[in-house]
């Protein structure tokens, strides 16, 4: 990329390949030249990880065009789970934080079920999660299943994504580079902006154990790091 890239301040390879290596993962870099990283848009919704967001074409709209938002395990999940807690309250003060940065909350579902991430935490499983699962029981499964979801992220400015297909990824991919998603189109990874978690001041061990929870506990064939360098 002809662009200066910039990683998250405290931006370590060595200690992030450490972690994960030390917890069984493969691990190796990548170079940046070998993956498509472009900006994230201005008022774009916070995507997943997941791996089908790849092919997804009901992208959100800004200023008519379809942009690509900002990915972490769960989207706006991820948010209340960490910072800002698990009720309504919670969901307010995520989008808040969020806009701080020029983003919109987004959620997701699929022809199964729902997040992955979100089914996790719903059921109390996460133990990375700081924060408990706290709706109310009238909106118990919103953020992942609920009626109401769609039209509660439209009048958060947010997105709700509806993601198609089946699990492909075979491996994680962690972008460091700070105001960068990646663009793909095959399915195959998890694909991570660790930017912006550290970002928002989550330190290291809190966002790698989510990760790393997050992928064996969902699809423990794809415990496979690459980490993008320049």
């Amino acid at each position: 990329m002809a662009t200066k890239l910039e990683t998250y301040t405290g931006f370590s390879i060595s200690r992030t390949a450490e972690y994960f290596a030390k917890r069984g993962w493969s691990v190796k870099p990548i170079s940046v030249e070998e993956v498509n990283l472009i900006k994230v848009a201005k008022g774009s919704a916070l995507e997943c990880g997941d791996g089908r967001f790849d092919k997804l074409e009901d992208r959100k709209v800004v200023e008519g065009e379809a942009v690509h938002g900002v990915r972490v395990f769960g989207g706006v999940n991820a948010i209340m789970a960490l910072l800002t807690g698990g009720d309504e309250v919670g969901l307010l003060g995520a989008t808040d934080l969020l806009r701080r940065f020029g983003l919109t909350p987004g959620t997701h579902s699929a022809e199964e079920g729902g997040c992955g991430y979100a089914d996790l935490w719903i059921a109390g499983e996460l133990e990375s999660a700081l924060y408990p699962y706290e709706l109310q029981q009238a909106n118990r499964g919103g953020l992942r299943l609920g009626l109401w979801l769609p039209s509660i992220l439209r009048d958060l400015g947010g997105k709700h994504f509806r993601l198609n297909g089946n699990h492909k990824e075979e491996g994680v991919r962690l972008n460091p580079f700070r105001g960068y998603t990646e663009v793909a189109d095959d399915g195959l990874r998890f694909r991570i902006d660790d930017w912006f978690m550290a970002d928002l001041g989550i330190p290291d061990n809190v966002r790698f154990f989510k990760i790393l929870e997050t992928v064996t506990k969902l699809k423990p064939d794809a415990t496979k790091l690459e980490i993008i360098t320049s």
